[in-house]
């Protein structure tokens, strides 16, 4: 698997990208997305996810994280040796207030964001409220699982923490 990771926030120069690369590898282990998978991440301040809110979604005010799946049907005459998985965006900004709210670190609050766009990019979706419910479990196991498998005592959060930080994906 690999994941390109690009920071074009100014004002996060200490973001890790390595570490965050790793999570998202794990998230898509676990969800047995194959080897050969490319996936690209972007780290943006509010204005620039605002901006692409509005382009793709038509709403005007920044958003945590975007996910821009690449369609895979588009090549059929051949198989190509990567599969583009597509693209994730993530505000900084709204991550730091939100892990500010919740009270946790920056760095649970960004996988909690990478566990969310990397099952839609992979067909879940939260449109309706069985879907939603299918997307929160998931959202909740996939968290679980990397606590578990973490060796930081930072990664480790509570079940009551991660029922509530899914529950505001709503």
């Amino acid at each position: 698997m690999q994941v390109l990771a690009s920071n074009e926030h100014s004002s996060f120069d200490d973001l890790d990208l390595e570490a965050v690369k790793k999570i998202a590898c794990e998230i898509m282990m676990l969800e047995k997305i194959p080897d050969n998978a490319e996936l690209s991440l972007v780290f943006c301040d509010d204005d620039t996810i605002k901006d692409l809110n509005n382009n793709y979604r038509g709403k005007n005010e920044p958003t945590d994280v975007l996910s821009f799946p690449m369609p895979q049907n588009k090549f059929d005459n051949f198989e190509p040796e990567t599969i583009l998985l597509g693209d994730i965006v993530i505000s900084l900004d709204t991550a730091l207030r939100q892990a500010n709210e919740l009270k946790h670190s920056l760095i649970t609050e960004i996988t909690f964001l990478l566990i969310h766009g990397i099952l839609h990019l992979i067909g879940f979706d939260h449109i309706n409220e069985e879907e939603r419910k299918v997307m929160l479990g998931r959202e909740s196991d996939l968290f679980k699982k990397l606590n578990l498998n973490s060796k930081t005592k930072e990664a480790k959060i509570s079940a009551s923490t991660v029922i509530g930080r899914t529950e505001s994906f709503a």
